[in-house]
């Protein structure tokens, strides 16, 4: 091992080697995989007090005009892969729980799986279609299998990608089909900003790429069907919180609040939507 590298989360060679430094959070890329990673003193997704998340955050996960449309339609892509009512889903990573109870509504046995305890508190406790745990526990305490998979902005959260893609696939169905997002860290936006790339910070632990990714789901079992860059309808009073706080590290204007009601599409095509199947003659790698 050269001078200053460590062991890839993913690929587990030790070919990582320091890629930048931003806010005390050293970044990482493999080498070999070209994986890229943090690696923080503390993960902020299972540590952070609901007090501590950003408004723009908190305006992300609160019930919004923009979520029938944006749900619309990721609902229209999912259906060109799988048959969708009457399934048993398991949605990874739920929030507030706003994609679960849209699917629940159209008639999807939907449930969902939220590890922040400071979210679960705040948005689904009291409500039995939620638990609070990791998707290797709820395994571990009900072992069952699902027709579909849904984990939108999850996996960039974790810090074994790999072990995620492991879990999925042990809860799929064979033939059943994994639903994600995540930031597409080989996108031509992620290289034109580099270090200031808006998804480099502290929540995110884990950087894919369409080649990453398809390569680390592989091994168990789960074939890619599609990727593409989706957008989303966004209020403007969100994106100024987002630019404000998570790219620029500061307070929000007060003045953001005008802007609730403008609705503007977005997309930078740096964030990549992904079908999988599980493979019906594999097995979940162990």
């Amino acid at each position: 091992m050269s001078k200053g590298e460590v062991t890839c989360r993913l690929c587990g060679l030790p070919r990582a080697a320091p890629l930048f430094t931003k806010r005390q959070t050293a970044y990482w890329a493999c080498t070999a995989c070209t994986f890229r990673f943090a690696t923080p003193d503390v993960n902020p997704n299972l540590t952070q007090t609901l007090d501590g998340y950003e408004d723009a955050y908190l305006q992300y996960l609160a019930p919004d005009a923009s979520d029938r449309v944006n749900f619309e339609a990721l609902y229209r892509w999912m259906a060109g892969f799988a048959t969708l009512e009457g399934t048993r889903l398991l949605d990874v990573g739920a929030g507030s729980g706003k994609l679960v109870r849209f699917l629940r509504g159209r008639g999807i046995d939907a449930i969902g799986i939220e590890p922040s305890r400071a979210l679960f508190d705040r948005f689904l406790a009291g409500h039995a279609e939620f638990t609070s745990v990791t998707l290797d526990e709820l395994h571990a305490s009900a072992p069952q299998t699902f027709d579909i998979v849904t984990a939108f902005d999850v996996i960039e959260h974790v810090p074994d990608p790999a072990g995620f893609l492991r879990a999925v696939s042990t809860c799929l169905e064979p033939g059943g089909v994994f639903f994600a997002s995540t930031p597409d860290v080989e996108s031509l936006t992620a290289k034109l900003f580099g270090r200031r790339w808006h998804f480099y910070h502290s929540y995110h632990l884990s950087y894919l790429g369409p080649r990453t990714i398809a390569r680390a789901a592989a091994p168990h079992g789960l074939r890619m069907l599609d990727l593409r860059h989706r957008g989303r309808l966004r209020s403007a009073a969100y994106m100024i919180r987002y630019a404000a706080e998570t790219i620029g590290g500061i307070e929000a204007p007060r003045w953001a609040r005008w802007f609730d009601g403008w609705y503007l599409p977005v997309n930078l095509f740096d964030t990549m939507y992904v079908a999988f199947r599980r493979d019906p003659i594999a097995t979940a790698s162990t």
